[in-house]
Parts: structure tokens; C-alpha cells; sequence
């Protein structure tokens, strides 16, 4: 699987800020700084200036195609590294005061920056004109409170990659529940001991908090007026022990997704599947192109038969508190997500595979993004269909910057000692830790 990287450290707010974010992902955003009601000043001469950061690959591509097609605005872009490293550098530039105008934003850190005040309330730029291109599942991911807070462009939805010869081979039906992807593992397994269904990524807790969330399981929740925080509710124990069986019985890995291990055992056919969204597509195709042809997406299998995914990674474009240039940035992040050029320029060359959340969208990647790799398969609409099928009521804390933080050590443990139930207890602990930390009444669930 090709994760999400480990995710930065949260830094602080003073008591008077951090008191603002109470209840839910609702109440969470009527306490940002930056309202952003005001339009950039502009020289009718010159185009207002504007700042880019992102990780994602075309970007600078996507930036030329803009600037060439808008005389009224001009971007300058800066690519960064995803992930913690990444994080850390927006956070320190916006407590700088030199934070750029719109940043590359994953949903689960999204209320993070809203609870700190670092992005502006974007509603009056981000109409319902804008925001009603979207699908449901993504506007609520970046409308909290009844205000917006960045443009969307992708949905996630887990799904199931497999190797449709290997399959053949072990005479493996693809799993549509999870028992029978227990079954598949423990078949593969007395035929082959060295070859395992997937892996399950020890360094990223968000693959795991998606199964979770596709059981039922709410980590994040209120009570009266404090947070609650449960990593061990009845649906989260159930997927940790599921998995913690899979992995003590060697039926799955347990290496790091960015391990060389790991890239070894899928080049050499020890690995025959994973668990990921959309985005995935493209990973595969680009670092197993010899392979081409031999892969599959199935959904995700379920617990009881009744379709239901949580998603994971996916991100949006928000706009920091230093910008002054609200319109604008808000401008060209539409631009992005809804514009054919934007997108038909961030799939060229299969450098994406991400589902748009614009569904006017998805046409245009689908073109862009050839399958042959997955033998013509049609990638686009098996994610589509899955992203209607993202299980309503999970909600994404106040910290999870730092919540991602505190699952690096415990996770990394896992299958070397260490179990994914202690791993939970681990992060609970250090996340209301955090969270009291920030001024904020909470409590374990």
C-alpha cells in the first residue's frame, strides 16, 4: 500500500483561541482568525500575485497552465514535501506571518488549522454556486459549522487491489466480505508460507482509522460541552483484533509502506493485493509498470455484506490567514477542481489517479489517466461507485496533526512486539493530552 506520510507535531494556541473550538467539527470552525472578507487590492495594470504551496505531483504544470490562460492573476508555485515535513513548514511560515496564499490541505488535518485560526472562512468567495459542484461527502469534509473553509478536490474511498493472475494461480475468489478475505489469506498462505494477502502498513495509523470508520467506529465525539476521544469504541476493538489475528498468524505483513521490503515483495509476487483509495492507481502503475496488465480493483470487502467504505487521504486547498489575496486564492483553487484544463494537467502522464470531487471532473481524469495497467479496467467508476458508499458519522478531531504523530512509535511497533490495541491506547492517551493541552475540556469516551 502507498501511504500517507507520518504527519508533524501540532503547535500550540493560546487558551482564549484554542476555548473556540468546542464541540464538533460544527463548532470547530467559528473560531478561526481571518475572515478573509476582504477583496485583494489590485493594480488594473498588474495581476494580483498569489503563492502556491503543494505536494502533488503536475502541480507546476497546473500552475503554467493557469498563468497562461489568466491575465488578472498570476501564481507562483513552490513545491513542498507531503506529509510531516511539509506540515512543519506551513505552520512555521503562517506563525511567521509568511505563510502563502493557499496550501494543499488533507481533510483529517483540515480542522486542525481551523481550530488554530491559520485559514480564513472562505463562504464569501465559496459560494453555493461553487460549493454545489461538489459531492456531498466532500463539502462536508471542508464546511464546518455551517462555513467553508477550503475548496475540495478528491475523494478517497478505500478499495481492493489484487493481482488478477495470482489470484488464478492460488485459485482465490476476490473477497467480498471480511471473512472471506480472511479465507483468501489463509488459502494463499498454506500454498505459499512466504506469500501474504496484503500488508498492513505500520506507519500510517489513517489506513487503519479508515477500516475503523468503515465498521462503525467514531474516535472523536461531544459530550455536554468537552470533546470526547475513544480509539477503543466496540467497531474500533473489532478491526483491531481482526487485523492482530491476520498479523500474528504471518496471513498479512507488517512492513513499512515506504520499506524496500515491501516494494521487493510486490516486484516479486509475495504480495498479491492492498488496501487504498483511488489514488493508488497511479503509485502502482508508475513503480510496477512490468506488471501492467495483471492488476485488479475490487471494493472493499465488508462485515456484513452491505456496501460501506471510510476513505483516506484526499485533500483541499485553503487559504492562510496572511493572504490578502482571499478572492483570488479562492479563484484559482476553484480553477483547479473544476476546471477540465486544471485536471486534464494534474493526470497527464499518470502522475494521478485521485477521484475529483467534482463529478463534472471524473470524465476528464478518466481520460487522461489511461488503464492499461489494469487491463482496461474501468478504475474510475468502481471509485465512483464506492465513494457513495462512505459511511456517514465519523468525525475527524481538533489535533490530528499530532494525533498522527503520537501513532508513529506505538504503531511502528506492531507485528515486532507490539499490537495495534496497544497502539490505540497509546495515541488516545497522548491526543487528550494534546488536546487539554490546547485549552480544550475533553474527556476519554
Amino acid at each position: 500500500m502507498t501511504q500517507s506520510p507520518t504527519r508533524p507535531a501540532r503547535t500550540g494556541r493560546t487558551l482564549a483561541a484554542a476555548t473556540c473550538v468546542l464541540l464538533s467539527l460544527a463548532t470547530v470552525a467559528g473560531c478561526a482568525s481571518g475572515s478573509g472578507k476582504t477583496a485583494p487590492a489590485k493594480d488594473a495594470a498588474k495581476p494580483v500575485e498569489l503563492t502556491f504551496w503543494s505536494w502533488t505531483k503536475n502541480s507546476d504544470q497546473v500552475v503554467a497552465t493557469f498563468n497562461a490562460t489568466h491575465k488578472d492573476v498570476h501564481v507562483t508555485y513552490s513545491q513542498i514535501t507531503g506529509g510531516a515535513a511539509g506540515y512543519a513548514k506551513i505552520f512555521a511560515a503562517i506563525k511567521a506571518g509568511n505563510g502563502p496564499d493557499l496550501f494543499n490541505c488533507e481533510y483529517a488535518e483540515l480542522p486542525n488549522f481551523v481550530s488554530q485560526g491559520d485559514v480564513q472562512d472562505i463562504s464569501q468567495y465559496a459560494t453555493s454556486a461553487v460549493t454545489s459542484k461538489f459531492a456531498s461527502g466532500a463539502t462536508q469534509l471542508t464546511s464546518l459549522g455551517g462555513k467553508t473553509w477550503a475548496i475540495p478536490y478528491d475523494v478517497e474511498p478505500q478499495e481492493f487491489y489484487y493481482r488478477k493472475d495470482l489470484f488464478q494461480k492460488y485459485h482465490l475468489a476476490v473477497p467480498t466480505t471480511w471473512a472471506e478475505f480472511q479465507a483468501d489469506a489463509t488459502a494463499l498462505h498454506r500454498a505459499d508460507p512466504q506469500a501474504k494477502l496484503v500488508n498492513f502498513p505500520t506507519d500510517d495509523a489513517s489506513t487503519f482509522a479508515a477500516l475503523a470508520w468503515q465498521a462503525g467506529g467514531t474516535w472523536f465525539g461531544t459530550s455536554g460541552d468537552s470533546w470526547t476521544v475513544n480509539f477503543q469504541d466496540p467497531a474500533t476493538r473489532k478491526v483491531a483484533a481482526y487485523w492482530q489475528q491476520l498479523i500474528d498468524s504471518k496471513l498479512v505483513g507488517s512492513d513499512l509502506s515506504s520499506s524496500p521490503a515491501l516494494t521487493a515483495d510486490i516486484t516479486k509476487g509475495t504480495v498479491i493485493g492492498m488496501i487504498n483509495g483511488p489514488f493508488e492507481a497511479a503509485y502502482l502503475s508508475a513503480g510496477f509498470a512490468d506488471q501492467s496488465g495483471k492488476w485488479a480493483v475490487a471494493p472493499l470487502p465488508t462485515w456484513d455484506g452491505t456496501p460501506a467504505v471510510g476513505t483516506v487521504g484526499g485533500s483541499s486547498y485553503a487559504v492562510t490567514k496572511n493572504s490578502k489575496n482571499t478572492a483570488a486564492a479562492v479563484e484559482f483553487a476553484t480553477w483547479m477542481s473544476t476546471d477540465a484544463t486544471a485536471v486534464a494537467a494534474r493526470v497527464q502522464g499518470g502522475a494521478s489517479s485521485a477521484l475529483p470531487a467534482d463529478p463534472q471532473m471524473v470524465p476528464v481524469a478518466k481520460k487522461s489517466f489511461t488503464t492499461p495497467f489494469f487491463g482496461g479496467q474501468d478504475v474510475y467508476g468502481l471509485a465512483t461507485q464506492a465513494a457513495t458508499t462512505v459511511k456517514p458519522g465519523w468525525t475527524w478531531g481538533p489535533s490530528m496533526v499530532s494525533t498522527w504523530t503520537a501513532f508513529t512509535d506505538p504503531f511502528g511497533k506492531v507485528g515486532k512486539g507490539g499490537t495495534i490495541a496497544g497502539a490505540l491506547q497509546t495515541a488516545q492517551a497522548a491526543t487528550v493530552a494534546q488536546i487539554k493541552a490546547a485549552g480544550l475540556n475533553v474527556s476519554n469516551g
